[in-house]
């Protein structure tokens, strides 16, 4: 079996800036085989020598809405969480948009995310706060780098669709992604977790708090279409059960 690492070199080959950030929290839409491939394409600049992407709206790395991999959520005080690597300095906003992305809220700021050792890792969390009522929704993690680039300083970001419920809650756990100095804490070690040619939505517990899901896009853009598993945390309070043959976290 050919891992994705292999798969994407070519894909992306010309993304030539450095790795800096993605969000950690709320669970982000990712592109198939970029998890496998150490969030090659995620952790890319959107604005800035990004190599072949899907056909949809940049500001969520051109990703299109997908299955919400978040616990449902409820109105009020809560975090949007963020893995940052070869920090440049700049600041940290967190939107939300309950029209499908025609319009964006603000609803946190964090003016210092980037403000550590020149190419530092860290993580950090946004405080924020969510819009009352019951609704679907993406939040968006936009980070703008501070490093003088030409023609713009770099901008990187994600989105996570999410359900915001009375019944929700936004207690969650805080893992590691992408470090300089650790390895991810996300276990990425299901059986099947380097099928390429899965069938979406099909599920396998991965390690005892993480379940996997797998996850497909058609060819848009650049992006010449695929399928991996994406592995992602449980709810807290849940692990990832097989009950007869549904994995499930309960």
């Amino acid at each position: 079996m050919i891992h994705s690492a292999v798969l994407l070199t070519t894909l992306l080959a010309s993304v030539q800036v450095s790795a800096h950030g993605i969000m950690a929290w709320p669970i982000a839409r990712v592109l198939p085989q970029d998890q496998q491939n150490g969030y090659t394409y995620t952790m890319g600049a959107i604005n800035v020598n990004l190599g072949p992407h899907p056909a949809f709206d940049k500001l969520c790395n051109y990703l299109p809405p997908g299955p919400v991999f978040t616990q449902t959520l409820t109105a009020g005080a809560a975090t949007v969480d963020y893995n940052i690597m070869n920090s440049h300095q700049g600041g940290c906003v967190a939107y939300i948009s309950r029209d499908n992305q025609k319009t964006w809220q603000v609803i946190g700021t964090d003016p210092k995310c980037g403000v550590r050792g020149e190419n530092a890792s860290g993580q950090g969390s946004i405080n924020v706060t969510l819009p009352a009522g019951e609704y679907n929704a993406v939040i968006r993690w936009s980070y703008i780098a501070n490093n003088g680039g030409q023609p713009e300083n770099e901008a990187f970001g994600g989105c996570a669709d999410v359900k915001v419920s009375s019944t929700g809650s936004n207690s969650h756990n805080k893992y590691l992604l992408l470090s300089q100095t650790e390895p991810s804490q996300v276990p990425k070690s299901g059986d099947k977790y380097w099928d390429m040619s899965c069938k979406a939505g099909t599920t396998q517990c991965d390690g005892t708090n993480f379940i996997s899901q797998c996850i497909s896009l058609a060819a848009s853009g650049g992006w010449s279409g695929g399928s991996s598993f994406y592995s992602y945390q449980c709810p807290k309070g849940t692990t990832c059960k097989t009950v007869g043959t549904t994995p499930a976290c309960a």
